[in-house]
């Protein structure tokens, strides 16, 4: 087995309102969906909006504040690196956390 890393329960995937890969051809491959697609819980064939599209029309994404969201972060550097600066500036705005020299 290729990817054995696997932090969700494979029905997640199926139970939320929003499955939002952050590459779809590689959490196929690598993310939680490659479990859920194993065990024959999601087709292999399903399509789901691509975090860089939901990023770009965010109509894609929640439609309320009550759904649940799984964000599957396989690891797209550019991606990554945006991510955690928009969650630092929030962070930093909202002075949250704790700042390590």
């Amino acid at each position: 087995m290729l990817n054995k890393k696997n932090e969700l329960d494979p029905l997640i995937i199926k139970k939320c309102d929003q499955y939002i890969p952050d590459s779809l051809s590689q959490t196929r491959i690598l993310g939680e969906l490659h479990h859920a697609i194993d065990k024959n819980i999601i087709l292999p064939s399903e399509n789901f909006n691509e975090l860089g599209d939901i990023i770009l029309d965010s109509n894609l994404g929640r439609k309320n504040k009550e759904d649940i969201t799984v964000c599957d972060l396989t690891g797209t550097g550019v991606q990554d690196t945006a991510i955690a600066r928009q969650t630092y500036e929030i962070a930093m705005n909202l002075k949250l956390g704790t700042n390590i020299d």
